[in-house]
């Protein structure tokens, strides 16, 4: 079971993240009375984004779809109160969208997550299953081959060496030497050719410079499926604390107030 105090909440409240998520459903011609599925909705703040755009009809639907039970019960919370629109979440995995989504939707969107899939070939299928000809299929992330531009190696050297150093220093412990999905990553030329040979088409690729602050830093440390990949093997209070010492440090050092990343964001029609 996952610990609450290792959430993705923490990070999904920071305002690049917020600015790149609206970009993202901004650039799709969703609208009133559409079936939109929102994948890995987390604590459904992109789901709102989706609900505003779309509701108004009587036959709008958006629905969450998580593998956190927690963040489903937050979701449902936050987005209890929503009118002109149904809203449907439903705890499960992405890669079983086509089962737990049994009728053709007019689009998807998968916000920072689909790097987080080991079988990315399944998940595309999968939402190629789900979506109408002519549906969309939006995505963005900012763990792919190219969302850290060279003048920011640096800061993650710095920022990795200074965060080992931290774990081993206050707990005597070294990460794992393991790889975990969200460091097998794709180059933008890559998820085109899954798409394409998925039967979509791509529409629009674009990448999105966000600069992250201190705080964007702090808030990602503190994310369990980060720590996990970052730390392999370690304890997530464990792992946090280091992440955000090295953080810290690394700031400090090069004299910081942001450090440049790259977001991808890929706009994919079904033929």
């Amino acid at each position: 079971m996952s610990d609450s105090r290792f959430s993705y909440a923490p990070f999904a409240s920071q305002g690049f993240y917020q600015v790149v998520n609206r970009q993202l459903v901004d650039m799709v011609d969703f609208h009133p009375g559409q079936k939109i599925v929102d994948l890995a909705c987390g604590t459904g703040a992109v789901t709102r984004l989706i609900v505003d755009k779309i509701k108004g009809a009587r036959d709008s639907l958006v629905i969450g779809i998580d593998m956190s039970a927690s963040a489903i019960k937050e979701a449902m919370a936050q987005l209890g109160s929503a009118r002109d629109v149904a809203l449907e979440f439903i705890h499960s995995r992405a890669e079983y969208l086509s089962t737990i989504v049994n009728y053709r939707v007019d689009g998807v969107v998968f916000c920072n997550g689909i790097h987080m899939v080991p079988d990315k070939q399944t998940l595309v299928s999968e939402v190629a299953t789900t979506l109408r000809p002519g549906g969309t299929f939006a995505f963005n992330t900012t763990f792919f081959q190219g969302s850290i531009p060279p003048e920011s190696e640096q800061f993650y050297r710095r920022w990795m060496s200074k965060s080992l150093r931290a774990l081993k220093s206050n707990y005597g412990m070294f990460p794992k030497h393991e790889k975990v999905a969200a460091r097998m990553q794709l180059t933008p030329e890559e998820y085109e050719e899954l798409l394409l040979s998925n039967g979509f088409s791509v529409a629009r690729t674009h990448l999105c410079p966000a600069p992250m602050d201190l705080a964007g830093f702090l808030a990602i440390s503190q994310y369990e499926a980060f720590i996990e990949g970052a730390m392999p093997g370690i304890p997530l209070e464990y792992g946090s604390e280091a992440l955000q010492i090295g953080a810290r440090q690394a700031f400090e050092e090069l004299d910081l107030d942001k450090v440049p990343r790259n977001w991808l964001t890929v706009i994919a029609t079904r033929k």
